[in-house]
């Protein structure tokens, strides 16, 4: 890695941001490659003749940004380039787009459990407060990396057809079931979301990180729900494409 440059220490500009900005320029000019290892903490207070504190801030804002990942006891690397979630917002349908990234990919049931529908659970899978659902969370890796942290609802008419296998699944991929419970059409609700205790120590980000929140409604062809998914997407390791066409005179945006 070359010279990151010098900090003007009379500036009124805070050290942690202009050391932030010397780093960032780095990654974006390609003088620091992907996955390629930063100078340790020690390091960079010695060529910036800036304190610890200042660097830690740097750094933080940098991960914050997604251009770096820390790894614990290993330090901090350039973040590799963003996937491109662009098939489906139901499940991240890129990572098994071919051979490679399927050898690459894997997804794990974190939790499968039935708990009586809370009253908003309730409402929204139109079934009757504490009749049992089953709650399933999911933790996608790609490259040894969380990415993205997937929970299902599902009321007992769907989750007594299921099986093991089904549930590594949301309920589109699953078109063995009968066809009165079977997947028909869905509403998406994006937003962003910043991550919380859990969210942060399964996606392995700090609290406070932004993500990208996806709650989906999922519904048969009587527009009976079926599942409500909430999924967490590291917004520094995805971002979303969608693409904008024209039908009838009228524009339309389409979410891939």
């Amino acid at each position: 890695m070359g010279e990151l440059g010098s900090i003007d220490l009379n500036s009124k500009k805070p050290y942690y941001l202009q050391v932030r900005d010397l780093i960032q320029t780095s990654i974006e000019s390609g003088e620091l490659k992907p996955d390629e290892k930063l100078p340790s903490e020690t390091e960079l207070c010695r060529a910036l003749k800036v304190s610890r504190t200042v660097i830690r801030q740097a750094l933080t804002e940098l991960e914050q940004l997604g251009l770096i990942r820390k790894c614990k006891g290993k330090g901090s690397f350039v973040s590799e380039n963003l996937f491109v979630l662009a098939s489906s917002l139901f499940l991240p349908d890129f990572l098994w787009d071919n051979e490679v990234e399927q050898k690459k990919t894997s997804v794990k049931i974190l939790t499968k459990e039935t708990i009586p529908a809370n009253a908003q659970q309730a409402s929204v899978l139109s079934i009757n407060e504490c009749d049992p659902i089953l709650k399933i969370e999911r933790l996608y890796v790609h490259n040894e990396e969380p990415v993205i942290l997937a929970q299902s609802l599902l009321p007992a008419r769907i989750s007594v057809h299921l099986t093991d296998e089904d549930l590594l699944w949301t309920t589109r991929y699953l078109n063995k079931l009968p066809f009165a419970i079977r997947f028909d059409h869905a509403d998406h609700y994006l937003e962003i979301a910043y991550a919380r205790k859990t969210e942060a120590k399964l996606l392995k980000v700090s609290i406070g990180m932004p993500l990208i929140k996806v709650t989906t409604y999922s519904f048969n062809k009587d527009n009976t729900p079926i599942a409500a998914d909430t999924t967490f997407l590291r917004a520094d390791r995805i971002r979303l494409r969608g693409t904008i066409f024209t039908q009838s005179g009228e524009n339309h945006y389409s979410t891939l």
